[in-house]
Formats: C-alpha cells, structure tokens, sequence
C-alpha cells in the first residue's frame, strides 16, 4: 500500500524543524500512524457519500501524475499533526493548529449531514455505473407513532 501524504506535502503546512520536534524519539511509524488515523478518521465521514477508495487513491492507473484533491490532502495533514501534537503535549497544543483541527471537524460534519459539498467523487451504482443520488430525508422532529 503506498502513503496518501508524502513528505514533501508537510511543507506547506509546517516548517521541518517543528516536524522534527514533533517526531523526536519516535520512528517514522508514529508519524504513519497519525496519518492513517487521520485518514481513518476522514473517511468516516465522507464514506456514505463519497467514494473514499477514489479519493485516497495516490495515481491514476498508469499514470504519473498526481490526482490527490489538494484539500484532502491539507485536511488530513491538519488532522495527523493534531494527533502528534495530542500525543506528546495535548495541554501544549497551538492554537492556531487545534482551529484548523476544528474547522476540519466542523466541514466533515456538514459534509456527513448533507449540508455542504466537496469537489470529490461521489460512489457510483454497481449496475449502471452513475453516481448515486445523495438524498436524504430527516426531521428534527421526534418520531410519533399514531397506529391505533
């Protein structure tokens, strides 16, 4: 299985001397296993919805080039650094690196209810091949049963 994030994407994001920081008197796999946390976590809320197996896809088949959708990409890096942030220091954590967290928690939810949108690709019918409708009926009223 090859990684969603690449080195080179924590750039944006956060300087290498913090990330360092971060990943002190820890191997490579702590910072592996935030990322699948933070994936685990995303799709979660996408997966009704959206097909999460495209999504998380790194290339095209046979291709070279980089089909990633850039927010994912920024979501699930703001998530894993949280999560190394959570896990060394959580009463230390920045405050500007907990809001991205939030703001990340706060559009997965929308996302999940059927109240917002993402540029993503949404799961298709097995039989024909379109994508499936995403229509949702709810109420904030309480149930009632009026059988007699």
């Amino acid at each position: 299985m090859s990684r969603f994030l690449k080195d080179t994407d924590y750039a944006v994001l956060i300087r290498n001397e913090i990330k360092n920081i971060l990943l002190e008197n820890y191997t490579e796999t702590k910072l592996l296993s935030a990322e699948e946390m933070a994936i685990a976590q995303i799709k979660n809320y996408l997966a009704g919805r959206y097909d999460v197996a495209a999504i998380f896809t790194t290339l095209a088949d046979g291709a070279t080039t980089d089909i990633r959708n850039a927010y994912i990409v920024m979501i699930t890096i703001d998530c894993a650094l949280y999560h190394l942030y959570c896990s060394i220091a959580p009463n230390k954590i920045p405050e500007h690196r907990s809001n991205r967290y939030q703001d990340v928690m706060e559009w997965l939810k929308l996302i999940a209810e059927g109240k917002g949108y993402a540029d993503l690709p949404l799961i298709k019918d097995e039989s024909t091949g379109e994508a499936k409708d995403s229509f949702r009926l709810s109420s904030k009223n309480t149930f009632t049963n009026n059988k007699w």
